[in-house]
């Protein structure tokens, strides 16, 4: 054997763990791209094992390989064309009967295929005792009994998967028996499917085109005897649907069903339970109509509040770091456009936004956690009636909470609804769900301006950004996008306690992207950003101001001069320098504001200050806002720059220079500009993903639409708020 690499492909049904055994497979050795020519996404990663590097491809999770979605698609054809060495199927060991189902489908297609029997101790918990090695020779395939989260399995699944490839296993071929009618009916297609030169197995090809497989027909219509081989299926699945009168593809599933039935007859034996359903004694609380909804609430509040809380001391440190490597610059570089450059271009943009990296991988990690123990999956079956009442799909749902993400991948994720009206009303809707992008704006502003209440502030601008997303749901449904939403069966998958190891390496694959942006987005506009603010230089605005600087300074030194030979009191010392400090800082602050408003950027604040003003915003943050439309951390970095927030003068983070009266910034202000960045235009990337999913014309309706909500609902939430802050 000369080849020391060998690629595997997980397979498996969603909630079988698939995905918590390619971390343990792989640990941190992996990478996300996308699907050549689609955008679902690919997880790649390794092992080294026995001498061998195994490339390991997670792909999508699939019930079956004929509902014609597009990751069951994915895996297929990934399956059938790249033609992996091995297919790891992951199957869930408690429930075997559905997730064989994949297995039986695999078999045909004649893949070579390892049986991950995942979760076995819980089918132990349950009351099952399975023989693998019945169910191996069942199945004429390797199985490997594993718990993902434990470790438990996995080195025997390595060894498994080296000593197959080296043996080039010799189990004999099994097909999935259909009787004798059916059977017939699959040997007549093979024998003309064969008469051509074939890249897929015709057994295989054959059943595809009897179940009505539109991919399977594609790929038969480019063969030289395509018609024949069309109007032979026509012609047979006509007879075969009269003589079992019922749809063939059901009798076909079936008799899949007949097999894994009788297979786990001889494999499989139940005895009493060794503990009550936990599943079901939670779920009698957690989907309680009466406490279900408060208790989703409850969850919320506490991942809201903790966010902000522990986030808070490390954020700290951070902020103490970026000062410290501001002053550091400061006191190395000369005094200059170089030095201003990098200390509050650079380094106040950027350290604006990263201080906030803790917030974001703690928001994460409770999000990881609620996924990995299924209470997710229990608030999406909670919201499925809602949904259904507003005119949304049932399967909604899941791309709306992964807008809470990022509302890329989220519109990506809609491409799993069949119906196009469901999928532009559940598009048009996404960017209400606040993307992670949004939070540092969040923290910064509920921390400055409600430190105590900072937990609070922020779940009622999501839970604000949700109801907002039901009323332009109900308001599309019954205008521009009428119809009625396809029923849906969500899934419930048992609850699991994961392991700190898989809950942090999903926090870290949502965590660094925002950590690329930081050398990327970020760092570029902030950039940008400060050549804006700087150019082009008002001479006579700066000459004007430093002169009155300078005769400030002047009537200081007369005036301390005058008290010494007075031999004034501590306490009249110290009321001049205030007194003097005070007026020099208001000077400095109007300098900045004045040469800013002659600059490119301070023209565009000025320009959109109009239709911001009734809103309590000053001009700073109207420029935020126009930046925030390439990214939305972008807003918090363009306010590190246009607030000199690494200044070392004034020795004041952004927080404290927001607070500074002098700016005009109110609670209510603030709570007015949350909400608007929340509602106004997604992110340049969120605009181009709405216009290819669902049409440039939609991208445009839902900038207008956005823009337009979010002026009208902050106009009103300010003046409210005026009266009761």
């Amino acid at each position: 054997m000369t080849k020391k690499s060998i690629t595997i492909g997980l397979v498996g049904n969603p909630n079988c763990g698939k995905t918590t055994l390619f971390n343990a497979l792989t640990g941190a050795r992996q990478k996300v791209a996308n699907w050549a020519g689609v955008t679902v996404e690919r997880r790649e990663g390794f092992f080294h094992h026995k001498g061998y590097t195994i490339k390991v491809v997670d792909l999508p999770g699939a019930y079956s390989f004929t509902s014609f979605s597009m990751e069951e698609l994915i895996t297929r054809n990934f399956i059938l064309s790249d033609k992996p060495d091995f297919i790891v199927n992951v199957v869930d060991a408690g429930n075997l009967e559905r997730n064989l189902y994949l297995t039986t489908q695999l078999i045909e297609i004649e893949a070579p295929v390892i049986i991950a029997l995942n979760m076995i101790d819980e089918a132990y918990d349950k009351g099952l005792t399975i023989n693998t090695e019945k169910l191996s020779e069942l199945f004429s395939m390797p199985v490997v009994p594993t718990v993902g989260t434990k470790n438990i399995g996995i080195e025997q699944l390595k060894n498994t998967i080296v000593d197959s490839y080296e043996k080039q296993s010799t189990h004999r071929k099994i097909v999935i028996p259909y009787g004798n009618d059916i059977e017939q009916a699959i040997h007549l297609l093979q024998t003309i499917i064969e008469k051509n030169t074939v890249a897929y197995p015709s057994r295989w090809l054959a059943i595809s085109l009897i179940e009505g497989d539109s991919d399977a027909e594609k790929k038969i219509s480019h063969l030289p005897n395509g018609d024949e081989i069309m109007k032979t299926t026509v012609s047979i699945r006509n007879k075969l649907t009269a003589t079992f009168n019922d749809d063939i593809e059901t009798v076909l599933s079936d008799m899949r069903y007949g097999f894994i039935s009788g297979a786990l007859k001889e494999a499989v034996h139940k005895k009493p339970a060794k503990r009550y359903d936990i599943t079901q004694k939670i779920d009698s609380i957690v989907l309680n109509r009466y406490i279900g909804f408060p208790l989703l609430f409850i969850m919320l509040f506490i991942l809201f509040h903790l966010t902000f809380i522990l986030g808070e001391y490390p954020k700290q440190l951070i902020e103490s770091g970026v000062g410290w490597i501001s002053n550091l610059f400061s006191s190395i570089i000369p005094d200059g456009q170089l030095q201003n450059l990098i200390v509050q271009g650079i380094i106040g943009g950027v350290g604006s936004v990263i201080v906030f990296l803790p917030n974001i991988l703690i928001l994460f990690l409770g999000i990881s956690f609620m996924e990995d123990t299924g209470y997710m999956a229990r608030s999406a079956f909670l919201m499925d009636k809602i949904m259904h009442s507003l005119g949304l799909h049932g399967k909604s749902f899941i791309p709306l909470v992964m807008g809470f993400g990022c509302n890329v991948p989220a519109i990506m994720a809609t491409r799993s609804l069949e119906n196009k009206r469901d999928r532009i009303l559940t598009v048009l809707i996404n960017p209400f769900m606040s993307c992670s992008a949004r939070l540092p704006v969040y923290i910064l502003f509920a921390g400055t301006f409600f430190p105590e209440h900072a937990g609070i502030i922020i779940l009622f601008i999501y839970a604000s950004g949700i109801v907002l997303a039901f009323i332009s749901a109900k308001l599309f449904n019954n205008t521009i996008l009428k119809g009625k939403s396809m029923p849906f069966v969500m899934e419930l998958p048992p609850y699991r306690m994961p392991t700190i190891k898989t809950m942090l390496i999903h926090m870290w694959d949502r965590a660094s992207s925002y950590l690329r942006k930081m050398g990327g987005i970020i760092l570029a506009f902030s950039i940008i950003i400060w050549v804006l603010s700087e150019y082009p230089k008002p001479y006579h605005i700066e000459q004007d101001y430093n002169n009155r600087i300078q005769q400030v300074k002047q009537e200081y030194k007369i005036s301390l001069s005058s008290l010494q030979k007075q031999h004034a009191s501590q306490q009249v010392f110290q009321e001049l320098n205030q007194k003097y400090s005070t007026i020099l800082e208001d000077l400095e602050i109007h300098k900045r504001q004045e040469m800013v408003k002659y600059t490119f950027i301070g023209k565009t604040g000025l320009l959109i200050y109009p239709l911001l003003k009734p809103l309590g915003f000053n001009w700073q943050m109207g420029v935020s806002l126009t930046t925030g439309f390439v990214a939305k951390e972008v807003v918090v970095s363009t306010m590190g720059v246009l607030y000199h927030a690494t200044d070392d003068e004034s020795n004041q983070n952004l927080s404290q220079k927001l607070k500074n009266p002098r700016y005009g910034i109110s609670k209510a202000s603030a709570l007015a500009f949350m909400i608007f960045v929340m509602i106004y235009i997604p992110c340049l990337a969120t605009v181009i993903a709405i216009a290819r999913e669902i049409g440039p014309r939609w991208a445009v309706f839902s900038i207008f639409y956005q823009v337009f909500v979010a002026w009208i609902v902050s106009f009103a939430l300010y003046h409210v708020a005026r009266l009761i802050i």
